[in-house]
């Protein structure tokens, strides 16, 4: 099943929360996640790319203190930038402002805010705006993604494998039910917030 980039949240079977992303893409499959400190980007091996598309190169997670953002564009600094407002009034404020993606697919925005306590997951269409706080489970992981799994709920639903972030980016990465796979990213929440990627 082709669901396009989309999010995963949950928790792993010892009980650590996480958001990851993963590049799934049959446009524009030569790219990579990079950790930069704080955040990790999506960006092209050819920089030329970026002139030919402007969806494809973004930050796709940022730590700020204890928290996580993650979301499929550019909107992650943004969303970030606006914590102050609340998880889910950052996410309703910059999803709304910013709106789908205007390519020829009216591609959603799909985001997540994730710390030690709670999570909200939300995207926009161009038909619907939507912000869910999710109630995450041992072992399980919500997945949102662009392309027919644009939706928050219980069908929607992985197992998760691994206990580390790297454990878990090799997993969502080699995921076998979602084609297509380009690079993954995640963020652990332990003792401190661990990032790791991993690049077909």
């Amino acid at each position: 099943m082709y669901i396009g980039r989309f999010l995963v949240a949950g928790k792993t079977k010892n009980g650590a929360p996480f958001i990851a992303y993963r590049v799934s893409s049959t446009s524009f499959p030569n790219r990579i996640a990079k950790i930069n400190g704080n955040t990790v980007a999506i960006i092209p091996k050819d920089l030329n790319d970026i002139f030919k598309n402007p969806y494809i190169c973004y930050n796709c997670i940022k730590v700020v203190n204890n928290t996580v953002v993650a979301s499929n564009g550019s909107h992650t600094d943004f969303i970030a930038e606006k914590l102050s407002y609340g998880k889910r009034d950052a996410l309703a404020t910059v999803l709304l402002a910013m709106d789908y993606e205007k390519d020829n697919y009216k591609t959603p925005r799909i985001a997540g805010i994730l710390d030690r306590e709670e999570c909200y997951l939300a995207y926009i269409k161009d038909d619907e705006l939507r912000v869910k706080k999710v109630y995450l489970k041992d072992g399980k992981g919500y997945y949102l993604g662009v392309y027919n799994s644009c939706e928050i709920n219980e069908k929607q639903v992985i197992e998760i494998e691994g206990e580390s972030a790297e454990e878990i980016a090799k997993y969502l990465l080699e995921y076998e039910e979602f084609e297509y796979p380009v690079a993954s990213a995640v963020a652990l929440i332990k003792e401190k917030i661990e990032l790791a990627v991993a690049n077909k």
